[in-house]
């Protein structure tokens, strides 16, 4: 490759991923084209971005960066996926995938926000709920309190209501 064309291509990189909390760096060697596009097609569903560069090129894309961190793993091949909103959905994908095809791809590491993150660290991030389910927990958790203030609320009048029925099944009796 041409010395302008992967600076070319490193500048680019660094526009796109400067901005980015988290990054994945994986490997992968014997790879059908099928189970590529496989790979591809799933990082895409989940709205990642994912490419397979020189190592070279991320090497000059996070030099002075945050994601400077991964220019320790850049070795053999090297794809380089990642979110813009949500840190763990790569790392998600990426431990699907490895459950099917291990013996032909892995995680190499990561970094999120300026830290190294290794294949441990990455399957941790991966466990972590996404945007989505987050902000479903914290709804969840916003109205327990309501519900349980409204059931609170109530008891006095059940209660009033139950003793009042039991008098008058008392006396109907």
């Amino acid at each position: 490759m041409e010395k302008a064309n992967k600076i070319e291509q490193s500048t680019e990189l660094r526009q796109r991923i400067e901005d980015v909390g988290a990054l994945i760096v994986v490997e992968f060697s014997g790879l059908t084209v099928g189970e590529a596009e496989d790979l591809r097609g799933r990082f895409r569903e989940a709205g990642c971005s994912y490419k397979v560069y020189k190592n070279s090129v991320i090497k000059y894309a996070v030099d002075g960066t945050k994601h400077a961190p991964l220019g320790a793993i850049l070795k053999g091949t090297s794809g380089l996926a990642y979110h813009e909103e949500d840190p763990g959905a790569p790392a998600r994908i990426a431990k699907e995938f490895i459950k099917d095809h291990e013996d032909h791809f892995g995680i190499k590491g990561g970094v999120i926000d300026g830290v190294f993150l290794d294949r441990a660290a990455v399957d941790r991030l991966a466990a972590l709920p996404g945007p989505l389910e987050l902000k479903a927990q914290l709804l969840a958790l916003f109205n327990t309190p309501a519900t349980h203030m409204v059931r609170v609320l109530n008891a006095p009048a059940q209660n009033l209501l139950n003793v009042l029925n039991a008098k008058k099944d008392k006396e109907a009796a």
